[in-house]
């Protein structure tokens, strides 16, 4: 049976997708929460030497955050967010379904890999991930396209990945696995592992991983980490537990969450990995690590550190990533990564740093990845990051930043990605980025932002993604986006800019996502948009737009995804669509729109779907949806339609879903439905209809679900063969002997006339289940007045 039509490519804002379109880095729990504002919560997982062999292996890139009750299952693809369809594929650039581009919306399709680096989010952010591979010191950055050695130059697409995304509501979405429901404290993990991952890590690992995710913990409960290699090292601490590689001699020692207030003792010396995360130390002393140094990876991730002596990490000069993130850090003093020239990512977020002292970074040249997020830091001196010229990633957000001075990122040639959200910006300065020419993702959202500089952005040549989002401006210049040829992605989405001019845009000419949703644009003059050929989508819900000009959306010749919902247009102007005969969807919700008159879709030849819903719609006047031969839905939802057109339909010989629910229809025609033969999904819930002729659905050969739920119908015979779901509640039926074979066919197929069905809402876990009535009450005669249908005697019929 097909599932209900979920309105893909909506572009009406991120909604939950978009508010978990930015992962943490590697290992680092920034943002359980919808705003990524919270104080995280330390992840549940599989037991510690678990998870680090499995991370060693590459079959984890990140423990879970806050994703709930998923199963590990190696090799399986993820959905890019949390409100994904079960039947979702991770796709590099998560921008398409089908052949329609959906922006943050959830994906089925695999899509161009070179969409990769342009900065699209609809998926994970994946250049914030790193693996390790090994505990060598190895780091795959997909956002740099590589699996490289720290500070390599080599590039080329690996061999193996693995994501996860930052929130995943239900195990539905997890496709696979047993149906029995995962404890509660099970970990949010599904791992896609390629290739490499499962041949390095051995087949024996996997079917560990495996056996964990299906019999949960109490499965592994006496399993030995050394059975997937070597023996476990006699060295070991007591509270602790090791592994080694089983293709090489690198030993990892597991010591998280076990309440250690120090360092344990016998820590073995040719440690690779330590885990110390989940602990209670406040201090690390000096030289404790001064043993270990072949460590190459350090996780001390809230374990309670207020302080790090100067020299806690001398000896650790082979250390390639350290995750300091989720502790109670006020400062650092300036010389404390001296001993760790060889840091590849270094995870500070989520503390209490209040300052940066300069030359706290000095001397670390390899750095790639660098997350100073969610901190208290108001003020950044001029040379803070200084000597960090191999700086890929920079994290700031969460901060209290109100001033970036041109100075502070000189230096940082290198950097790709630059998060500057939700801090107190109040302008954008020129020159600040100027130095910046390899920068491809520039986050300014979430500010308080009301001005940006003439030429703020010149110099950034390489820039692909830029979000100015949640900020406070006014209006847009001519000069405030020249120069950024390469732009893709720009996000002005909540913010007081009341109008557009003409040429505003007109250097980015390969723009394909323009967000000026909910704004205060009062018109649409004519050329707003000129220069965007190879746009896809434009969004602008929920502005205050009462009037197009002709020729507003002149030069669009690309787009795909139109949204003006929202807004008070009253009346489509004649020819306002004019050249758009590549858009897909169009979106008019909620838009004052009380007729809908002779050819006001002129020019969308292309279009597949038109939502016209909550519009107070009292007339669709002849030939008011002419020209759209290709529409496949079409939705007039909560209108005030009364009638119906007998030419209405003529020429959607492709539509497939009609919505006509919560109007006040009495009656449907059968000449005015005979155009629909390939309609498979009808509602027309929630009318005024009294009757339904026989020969009015006769035409909708492939009609499979059929709503007629609270209307005034009191008899009805089903004659369309092929339904799969039929919803009759609220209505007066008269069980008399013209109900005898709906009767039948309740009886004999209860899945096409159910009872009731179990609503399945994303992210419903240990929720109280919620459930759809389909009730077929009777109201007369008075024998069986009350009574469903179904629970009516078959004597009651012997007369008929």
């Amino acid at each position: 049976m097909r599932t209900p039509p979920r309105l893909l490519g909506n572009g009406q804002g991120e909604g939950r997708c978009g508010q978990h379109a930015r992962p943490s880095s590697y290992l680092t729990p920034t943002w359980p929460s919808a705003e990524r504002g919270g104080p995280p919560q330390r992840p549940e997982g599989p037991p510690p030497w678990l998870r680090g062999l499995a991370k060693q292996r590459g079959l984890l890139s990140r423990l879970p955050q806050s994703c709930p009750n998923h199963r590990l299952l190696p090799g399986r693809p993820l959905p890019p967010h949390a409100c994904c369809p079960s039947s979702a594929l991770l796709s590099p650039a998560g921008r398409r379904w089908g052949d329609t581009p959906v922006p943050q919306s959830c994906t089925t399709a695999h899509l161009d890999p070179q969409r990769w680096l342009r900065g699209e989010r609809g998926t994970p952010r994946l250049s914030r991930a790193i693996c390790t591979l090994g505990a060598r010191g190895r780091c795959w950055q997909p956002g740099m396209r590589g699996l490289m050695e720290p500070g390599s130059a080599g590039l080329g697409w690996p061999e193996a990945g693995c994501w996860l995304p930052q929130q995943w509501g239900s195990q539905r979405a997890g496709a696979a696995g047993p149906s029995r429901r995962t404890p509660a404290h099970c970990p949010s993990v599904v791992c896609s592992a390629h290739g490499m991952a499962l041949k390095r890590g051995g087949p024996a690992l996997a079917v560990l991983l495996v056996s964990w995710a299906v019999l949960g913990p109490c499965g592994l409960e006496g399993a030995e980490p050394g059975a997937l290699g070597k023996a476990e090292s006699p060295q070991c601490p007591a509270v602790c537990t090791c592994g080694h590689e089983d293709y090489s001699d690198e030993l990892s020692v597991f010591c998280s969450s076990r309440n250690l207030t120090r360092l344990p003792d016998g820590i073995p010396d040719g440690a690779r990995a330590l885990w110390l995360d989940g602990n209670n130390f406040s201090s690390i002393p000096a030289a404790a690590f001064q043993n270990l140094s072949g460590l190459g990876f350090l996780n001390l991730q809230g374990s309670g550190l207020a302080g790090l002596e100067p020299r806690a990490l001398l000896g650790l000069h082979n250390l390639h990533h350290l995750h300091l993130e989720r502790n109670q850090l006020r400062g650092l003093a300036a010389h404390t990564f001296l001993h760790t020239p060889g840091l590849a990512s270094l995870g500070l977020g989520n503390n209490l740093l209040g300052r940066v002292d300069e030359g706290l970074f000095r001397g670390l040249s390899g750095l790639w990845d660098l997350n100073l997020g969610w901190n208290s830091l108001a003020v950044l001196p001029d040379a803070a990051f200084q000597g960090l010229a191999g700086l890929r990633e920079l994290v700031l957000a969460g901060n209290k930043l109100a001033y970036l001075q041109p100075a502070l990122f000189c230096g940082l040639g290198e950097l790709r990605e630059l998060d500057l959200s939700r801090n107190a910006l109040r302008s954008v300065k020129a020159n600040v980025f100027v130095k910046l020419p390899k920068l491809q993702k520039l986050y300014l959202d979430h500010n308080l932002i009301a001005a940006v500089a003439p030429g703020a952005f010149l110099g950034l040549r390489a820039l692909r993604w830029l979000d100015l989002s949640h900020n406070r401006l006014g209006g847009l210049l001519e000069d405030t986006f020249p120069g950024l040829l390469g732009l893709h992605v720009l996000r002005l989405s909540h913010n007081a800019i009341a109008g557009l001019r003409p040429r505003t845009f007109k250097d980015l000419h390969f723009l394909e996502e323009l967000r000026l949703d909910h704004n205060r644009v009062r018109q649409l003059p004519g050329q707003a948009f000129e220069g965007l050929g190879q746009l896809e989508v434009l969004t602008l819900n929920d502005n205050q737009i009462q009037e197009i000009e002709a020729g507003a959306f002149l030069g669009l010749l690309s787009v795909a995804v139109m949204n003006l919902s929202g807004n008070c247009l009253r009346a489509l102007p004649e020819q306002a669509f004019q050249g758009l005969g590549r858009l897909h969807s169009l979106h008019l919700e909620r838009s004052c729109l009380g007729r809908i008159r002779p050819h006001a879709f002129a020019g969308l030849s292309g279009l597949r779907r038109l939502f016209l819903r909550d519009n107070g719609i009292v007339a669709v006047e002849d030939q008011g949806l002419q020209g759209l031969a290709e529409l496949l839905e079409l939705d007039l939802t909560a209108n005030r339609l009364a009638h119906l057109p007998g030419q209405l339909f003529q020429g959607l010989g492709k539509l497939e879903y009609l919505l006509l629910a919560g109007n006040r229809l009495a009656a449907l025609s059968a000449d005015t439905l005979r155009p629909l033969r390939r309609v498979f999904w009808l509602d027309v819930s929630h009318n005024r209809l009294e009757a339904l002729p026989e020969d009015v659905l006769a035409p909708l050969g492939q009609l499979r679900y059929l709503n007629l739920r609270n209307n005034s119908l009191r008899t009805f015979v089903p004659r369309a063969p092929g339904l799969e779901r039929l919803w009759l509640e609220g209505n007066p039926w008269d069980c008399g002997c013209p109900l005898r074979a709906l009767r039948a066919l309740a009886l004999q197929q209860p899945d096409v006339v159910p009872r009731f069905v179990r609503a399945a809402l994303d992210g419903d876990d240990g929720q109280p289940p919620t459930y759809a009535y389909n009730n077929i009450t009777c109201t007369g005669p008075a024998a069986v007045a009350g009574l469903d249908l179904r629970d009516v005697a078959e004597a009651h019929f012997a007369h008929c």
